[in-house]
């Protein structure tokens, strides 16, 4: 049962600005998305199958042909966005502590992490649980390959495809191909 104001923690974490990470609703929010997880993954590995509406209801908007396999964490998941045709391969780690939109036509492989969390770049800050999270966008025909991760405040455009083992912590422009740390932008032809 869901016991927290979704409005108020995305007034609090959607605003992109620096804020006190403990707070009753923000941890009532992310228990409920971490049992659904948890519920969902554990019966994943033990039946070879699980409810996907424990993941689906944790999401703000999905379309049609969403698929995603086990190992799916997210933070909350109200802050998650996903077009048409969007797979997801095993093990997808999703901090979507502001929102994480997800065009159309788009495969993400295994290992992907997408975080929207920056930490305080004051040590006294940090200390004290002072966090900001950048929203995400990754628009439409795109592919991210094995153990990609992405930050927050970054924009990946349409027509894209990134590498295996890249680091993305800048706007990637749409037709191209980007791959390596420090990622490497070629465009694509």
């Amino acid at each position: 049962m869901k016991n927290f104001d979704i409005g108020k923690i995305k007034k609090i974490t959607n605003q992109g600005k620096l804020y006190y990470d403990f707070d009753e609703d923000i941890d009532n929010a992310r228990n409920y998305a971490f049992t659904n997880c948890r519920k969902y993954n554990s019966d994943y590995q033990m039946k070879g199958e699980a409810d996907r509406n424990l993941i689906l209801d944790l999401l703000g908007s999905y379309g049609e042909n969403f698929v995603f396999k086990a190992g799916f964490i997210c933070e909350f998941g109200f802050n998650f966005h996903v077009g048409n045709h969007v797979s997801i391969g095993n093990n997808f780690k999703l901090i979507d502590c502001n929102e994480v939109s997800i065009g159309d036509n788009v495969q993400i492989e295994n290992n992907v992490g997408i975080f929207t969390s920056k930490h305080a770049e004051n040590p006294q800050y940090r200390a004290d649980h002072w966090v900001k999270d950048l929203p995400i966008t990754i628009g439409n025909n795109v592919v991210i390959e094995d153990d990609v991760v992405i930050g927050g405040g970054v924009t990946i455009g349409d027509n894209v495809v990134v590498g295996r083992n890249s680091v993305i912590i800048k706007d990637v422009p749409s037709n191209s191909f980007i791959t390596g740390n420090p990622p490497y932008i070629k465009p694509l032809k």
